[in-house]
């Protein structure tokens, strides 16, 4: 991530009109394809959100998510499973990592391949 390449564009969240046009993910793999429906995009320390979220159930997980959220998301329905992204975040220094990681949150559903 020293060349700022990896994952670099998950940054791009925390713009709301980036996440406005495109509010999911699609993921490929050769078993099922999968789409990512986003529903939290935040900044924090990277021990932070560990303690935040290392004694939470499922359900409160998800209720973080989306207080964490630098955005109000609308509902995405029910969710029962998630993809969580991270990357170093350069918020609070334009040249080197912090502890800081950008998380992008999404709820995750299958989608009928063809």
């Amino acid at each position: 991530m020293k060349n700022r390449t990896m994952f670099s564009e998950l940054d791009k969240y925390m713009d709301r009109k980036f996440l406005e046009e495109h509010p999911s993910i699609e993921i490929y793999t050769e078993n099922q394809n999968y789409r990512a429906i986003i529903f939290s995009c935040y900044s924090i320390g990277v021990n932070t959100e560990e303690n935040n979220i290392k004694s939470l159930d499922f359900n409160e997980e998800i209720e973080y998510y989306k207080k964490k959220s630098k955005y109000s998301i609308n509902d995405v329905g029910k969710i029962e499973k998630t993809l969580k992204l991270s990357t170093c975040s350069y918020l609070n220094n334009h040249t080197i990592p912090t502890d800081q990681r950008y998380y992008i949150v999404a709820k995750l559903e299958k989608l009928i391949k063809y």
